[in-house]
């Protein structure tokens, strides 16, 4: 079901403990500075946090700000990104529980802050959310995720978030689509998705079929007894009905439109994945074959058994298991690295065994990162 939650509500309960991770204890909406565009939000999965780094030059041991807490309902969150508004959406995946949702904060949002809202996983048919990339222009949310309840439970889900509440536009999964453990995604365009498959080593775009005229809602409205609310802001937002129940769609068994694979790609269990602005696609990968952890680059539209265009790898990266892959306006490449804990910066253009330009220590296991718009 799905439960929308406003600033002043009292976190929904959940069925695991969530660390307490700020020493902040306000469930207010406290705001950080005034972000500056590409400030970089890195999840801590193992702290229960989200990372934000106001500052990505030199040497960090520690981040700058970070939403975390008890009330922020956080649990092992995974990937995340930015909407056209500046909210921030955080896909949610508890392994050792099975809980997950879809956390949605307001813009600059920090400390131990209620979300604006919270999505239960079940409710959008996302019960292992890993991947979650936004198309900021169309408003698409596409969310990559595994559901063994399914015959086909490697799946690629988007939604439609111009309305506030998720809906269900297409539902990709099957034989032909290659999925297998997907990770992380990146929009290639307004309707196109890049998803790295860590489960058959292949990085595959999917050309979206034009949705249905009414997207499928999601989930159903609930009544939820919650305490007495705190005090919250003046202007907060009014909690709003959900959507009316409707079936969830069958997936679509669509083959993707290219897929990089093969021996010569060099690609072990990619994990994640960026498109630069002029098309150079980056994947991060823990276990490239033959390579060790990388981040293999590849030519613009590429597809079919290619080589990549540019490695970056070796012991002055400082790579242990790289997990997400950024790439700023500038072309300055971000890399979430699990096994180090940190998300290393390098400059544009590099490659080879090379020293990162400025390595951020996140105090958890980092799996995923975005930059502010």
């Amino acid at each position: 079901m799905l439960r929308r939650l406003t600033l002043g509500l009292a976190a929904i309960s959940v069925a695991v403990a969530v660390a307490a991770c700020n020493s902040s204890t306000s469930t207010n909406l406290n705001i950080g500075p005034n972000f500056a565009t590409s400030t970089l939000y890195a999840s801590n999965t193992s702290l229960n946090a989200v990372a934000i780094f106001s500052s990505t030059t030199g040497s960090l041991t520690a981040p700058s700000y970070q939403i975390g807490g008890t009330s922020t309902t956080l649990n092992a969150p995974q990937y995340l990104d930015f909407d056209s508004t500046g909210n921030l959406w955080v896909a949610n995946y508890n392994a050792s529980t099975g809980a997950s949702s879809i956390l949605q904060f307001q813009p600059q949002a920090t400390g131990n802050v209620l979300p604006y809202a919270t999505y239960i996983g079940s409710s959008l048919a996302v019960p292992e959310p890993r991947g979650l990339t936004i198309e900021r222009a169309q408003n698409l949310m596409a969310i990559t995720t595994l559901n063994p309840a399914s015959i086909d439970p490697s799946q690629l889900l988007v939604y439609s978030i111009a309305g506030g509440s998720p809906m269900l536009q297409n539902a990709i999964g099957g034989a032909a689509t290659l999925l297998n453990i997907p990770t992380g995604a990146a929009f290639v365009s307004g309707n196109a998705v890049i998803v790295a498959n860590s489960g058959d080593a292949t990085v595959a775009t999917y050309t979206l079929p034009s949705p249905s005229p009414t997207p499928v809602a999601t989930a159903t409205p609930v009544a939820t007894a919650t305490p007495v609310p705190s005090p919250s802001p003046s202007g907060s937002p009014t909690a709003s009905p959900s959507p009316t129940p409707s079936p969830v769609e069958t997936p679509l068994n669509l083959p993707p439109s290219s897929a990089i694979v093969g021996s010569s790609t060099h690609l072990g269990s990619p994990r994640g994945v960026a498109v630069a602005s002029n098309g150079t696609i980056y994947v991060a990968d823990p276990s490239a074959v033959g390579i060790g952890p990388a981040v293999l680059v590849f030519a613009a539209n590429a597809t079919g058994n290619v080589a990549p265009t540019a490695i970056i790898a070796g012991s002055s990266t400082g790579f242990i298991a790289p997990s997400d892959v950024k790439i700023d306006a500038a072309g300055n490449i971000y890399v979430a690295d699990s096994g180090a804990n940190k998300v290393f910066v390098f400059a544009p253009g590099a490659t080879g065994n090379v020293a990162p330009k400025a390595s951020l220590s996140v105090g958890g296991t980092v799996v995923g990162i975005a930059l502010s718009p």
